[in-house]
């Protein structure tokens, strides 16, 4: 009977790791979308990494100037990529943030020019922004 019941175990979990695998894959195309269209908003990558496990992830931090982020042109990229859920939530992040920052600006938030995207792609994704001084 533990045999049984340690094969079903097992059985399933290769079918949630086979669904998370796919997802993940899914994930990584609408990474690699994104990537592109974060350098044409001043955004470049800084790292990347991985961390395996039943549930892989895909860590991604990115890194800008907030002064370089166009609203306009962040709106206009959401509404051309809606189908794209990684971009656009991405972008309303950093929507956010640079609103955030905005209204915050004075003597201590203004010397926090640059925005760090930390980017956790895996089952569920999340998206977190910062700001650091400059170099």
């Amino acid at each position: 009977m533990f045999d049984r019941i340690k094969n079903q175990a097992q059985d399933k979990a290769a079918g949630v790791a086979d669904a998370a695998q796919e997802k993940l894959e899914e994930v990584i195309d609408q990474f690699n979308q994104f990537l592109p269209i974060a350098e044409e908003l001043g955004l470049s990558l800084e790292t990347f990494h991985i961390e395996a496990g039943i549930l892989p992830e895909l860590n991604a931090t990115l890194i800008g100037s907030v002064d370089r982020i166009n609203n306009e042109t962040v709106d206009r990229i959401i509404s051309e990529n809606e189908n794209n859920k990684i971009l656009v939530a991405a972008l309303k992040a950093v929507l956010m943030a640079k609103s955030v920052h905005e209204k915050l600006e004075g003597v201590y938030i203004s010397i926090l020019q640059d925005l760090v995207i930390d980017m956790k792609l895996g089952i569920p994704p999340s998206i977190s922004c910062k700001f650091k001084k400059p170099g």
